[in-house]
């Protein structure tokens, strides 16, 4: 078992530290409420801790080791001559981007969100301008993110007047932009509000066409348990895919059941990432990689252990798919737990109580069969 453990904790290090950084430049002036979302989104290990690293006039880029996401911050104007001026967001901003555009995948600009705060009651001729100017750049994903939405008046309708009024300007503008209205945490807004900031988190995830890209936006996000779970879905169908080919070409026996654990240790982990314990304190990376990676290990072969002689004396394709879409739902169960838990109370999680024997079986069992009700519907 000690073998074991340590290739667990060897793999599942290894399949953590694959993080690609997508970069989230973040345009708006000052007040517009910019920190406090990103702080209420990502973390507030962002704004508060990220180191700021100057690139150009008027772009910042902020970094966290424990968090997978690079923000760029930029105003997007200037004052010159007691007069607001685009001519920074001309000369220094869009050059930045269209020159990254030319850099390796993990240096340029992947999405643009350009927050506008409904509180201003305006929207002005200079983000106008600007907007207009990021009109032509085709290739990048660009929101616009109506920020403090929590704060403005309702129609009879339930709509924000002011963002509604702001998305006429917008169209008359002749600006196409998706629009988001959006709020930071704030407890005392009224429940009945919506707000978009699922569905901007939806859109800035399915925007990032490539998958690590993707995963890292995800796994960064605190706000939405529904896109994590989302895409801890598509990691889990993935793997179990995987397994079932492995097992299909090659059917294992019983007493060989741990060939096929390799993947489903990358599984426990890319699950992990999508639920963003990097992005937690030091404490709970510690557990994570200590009795966190001892408990899935184990409880990852006692799966196979105890399934296999049911399912067959085989692992075919079928039941190897079935385990390990298993063993994916469990884990999920058992991490969506842990950062509710974190994000309500911020105490680390109790990983022995969330992976004891008998839940984590139960849980097996239950993503079991959802994978063979899911497999029946086909």
């Amino acid at each position: 078992m000690e073998k074991l453990d340590k290739q667990f904790e060897e793999q599942f290090e290894a399949e953590l530290a694959k993080v690609t950084r997508p970069n989230l430049m973040i345009v708006g002036g000052t007040g517009v409420g910019k920190s406090s979302l990103i702080n209420y989104i990502f973390g507030k290990a962002v704004a508060k801790t990220g180191t700021g690293e100057p690139i150009t006039r008027g772009v910042e880029r902020y970094s966290d080791p424990k968090v997978p996401l690079n923000i760029f911050d930029t105003e997007g104007y200037e004052i010159a001559d007691g007069e607001i001026s685009t001519a920074n967001f001309q000369t220094r901003i869009l050059p930045e981007i269209r020159k990254r555009r030319h850099d390796a995948l993990e240096e340029q600009i992947h999405l643009i969100w350009y927050c506008l705060s409904v509180g201003n009651h305006r929207i002005t001729d200079f983000d106008l301008d600007n907007l207009r100017l990021l009109s032509e750049e085709h290739k990048l994903p660009i929101a616009i993110v109506l920020t403090q939405c929590d704060t403005e008046a309702v129609d009879d309708d339930g709509n924000g007047v002011t963002s509604q009024e702001f998305r006429r300007v917008l169209k008359a503008a002749g600006l196409s932009f998706p629009v988001f209205d959006t709020c930071s945490d704030n407890p005392n807004r009224d429940p009945e509000l919506e707000l978009d900031l699922e569905k901007l988190l939806e859109w800035s995830a399915q925007a990032l066409d490539d998958e690590a890209l993707r995963a890292s936006f995800v796994g960064a996000q605190l706000a939405s348990l529904p896109l994590k779970r989302k895409e801890a879905m598509k990691v889990i169908s993935a793997y179990s895919a995987t397994t079932a080919a492995s097992a299909g070409l090659n059917p294992v026996p019983m007493s060989d059941a741990l060939l096929i654990v390799p993947q489903q240790i990358a599984m426990a982990a890319s699950l992990a990432k999508i639920y963003g314990f990097g992005a937690m304190e030091a404490s709970v990376m510690s557990l994570l990689k200590g009795q966190l990676v001892t408990l899935v290990g184990r409880q990852v072969a006692a799966s196979l252990t105890k399934f296999v002689p049911i399912l067959g004396q085989l692992i075919n394709a079928g039941v190897a798919a079935a385990i390990t879409g298993g063993i994916g739902w469990a884990l999920t169960q058992a991490y969506e737990s842990a950062l509710r838990n974190y994000l309500e109370t911020g105490e680390a999680p109790d990983w022995a109580k969330l992976l004891s024997h008998d839940m984590f079986m139960q849980a097996v069992k239950a993503g079991m069969s959802r994978v063979a009700k899911a497999e029946a519907e086909v």
